[in-house]
């Protein structure tokens, strides 16, 4: 193929790649927006539109607070409980037996030194907890922007243990890639934080005053990690065996392409984004699938490659790798977050009860979707980053 004939093919799939972005966004954007306007919820749009969003006062207006005005429900909780315990056991049963077995390996372990960055990363993350955690005058003024250098520490230090574990890692073998994760990071999740203004399932204190510009490029900032985060911790789970490709092979196929799987996506789209207009204390849960479902629908409309077509054949490891990698972060997440001056608090109908720092404790089932969604926005930026270091060319060793 001729230079001429390359450039003119990236060129066409960039293209592809902006109508996608704008079909994304237009959908996701105008369906719950329209509704809205249409059924006259003049007070949800302005809630919706208000920039920065007035939130900081919600702690003073309980009746606006779900768990307030749908308190905590047994049956809820036990269906919902039971729904995540049958998704996550065929992927608990085979990690279970796969560390059961002693199938625990690592590619090259001890072959590699602990590369540079990663004592940085270990620094940079250790103060920035350390900042954030206290409250120290001289630092007041930039208090709430701790959450920056604890994210960009953690970052390099979980690529740096993967350098360590096999030689490669997301931002040294996929660096192109990996940093345009970020700024897709961004845009991303402003999504999630645009849908969460119907549902109101998290908010934030601690940002009162701030300006809209300070506010938009704060945010945009620290959005700017989740996506990285994840993705490096999903290429360290892939080092070792209970993660690997092998052990969630055979497992149920699905292809996202046929009739049936285009109905579905279509109709949980559906119900998710105009559910959280006019049911939100019921469709909450959606805010997490919808966006992947039309995700997922705008790529087989516009025939490109998706992380899911592996699932046809019954590969779900990047599925679960991203999954689990989503819940230790969000783990990390609520960590980090209680004690900071700058936080978000989560309010969930009929489900909030026994919190794990803010988080009610089923609430911790919304990062395994999130992390789907992960896979399939790395794969869609370039399929390598849905790999993982356990992939490179060094040996495999048992520890």
């Amino acid at each position: 193929m001729r230079i001429g004939e390359i450039n003119e093919s990236i060129g066409a799939e960039s293209v592809k790649k902006c109508l996608h972005y704008l079909l994304l966004a237009a959908l996701l954007v105008a369906v719950p927006l329209l509704c809205c306007i249409c059924a006259g919820y003049d007070d949800t749009l302005s809630d919706v539109l208000a920039f920065p969003p007035r939130c900081d006062d919600w702690v003073d207006q309980p009746g606006r607070l779900w768990e307030t005005k749908c308190p905590f429900n047994w049956y809820v909780f036990a269906g919902m409980s039971a729904f995540v315990a049958l998704s996550v056991l065929p992927f608990l049963r085979r990690l279970v037996k796969a560390m059961w077995e002693q199938r625990v390996y690592r590619n090259g372990a001890g072959q590699h030194l602990f590369p540079w960055f990663g004592w940085i990363g270990l620094v940079v993350m250790t103060a920035g907890w350390a900042l954030s955690w206290t409250r120290f005058e001289w630092f007041a003024s930039v208090q709430r922007y701790s959450y920056i250098p604890l994210w960009a520490g953690f970052i390099l230090l979980v690529n740096a243990l993967c350098v360590k574990r096999c030689g490669r890692s997301p931002l040294t073998s996929e660096t192109r890639a990996y940093l345009w994760s970020f700024p897709a990071s961004s845009l991303f999740w402003w999504f999630f934080e645009y849908l969460n203004r119907y549902v109101w399932n998290w908010f934030y204190v601690g940002v009162r005053g701030i300006s809209p510009l300070e506010y938009a490029v704060f945010a945009t900032v620290c959005f700017a990690s989740v996506l990285p985060g994840v993705t490096a911790v999903a290429w360290l789970l892939g080092s070792f065996k209970a993660f690997s490709d092998d052990v969630y092979c055979g497992m149920a196929k699905v292809n996202i392409r046929s009739r049936a799987s285009v109905v579905v996506m279509s109709l949980l789209s559906s119900v998710g984004l105009a559910g959280i207009v006019f049911f939100p204390q019921f469709t909450y849960p959606l805010l997490w699938i919808s966006p992947l479902m039309v995700f997922v629908l705008v790529q087989v409309l516009m025939k490109e490659r998706s992380a899911f077509d592996v699932l046809a054949s019954g590969n779900w490891s990047a599925v679960f790798r991203f999954a689990a990698a989503s819940l230790i972060c969000g783990l990390v997440w609520e960590t980090w977050n209680y004690y900071s001056l700058a936080k978000w608090i989560y309010t969930i109908p009929w489900v909030h009860r026994w919190e794990i720092w803010e988080m009610p404790l089923l609430g911790f089932a919304g990062y395994l979707p999130f992390g789907v969604e992960c896979v399939v926005v790395a794969a869609w930026i370039d399929p390598r980053l849905t790999g993982s270091c356990g992939r490179g060319n060094g040996k495999v060793v048992a520890i």
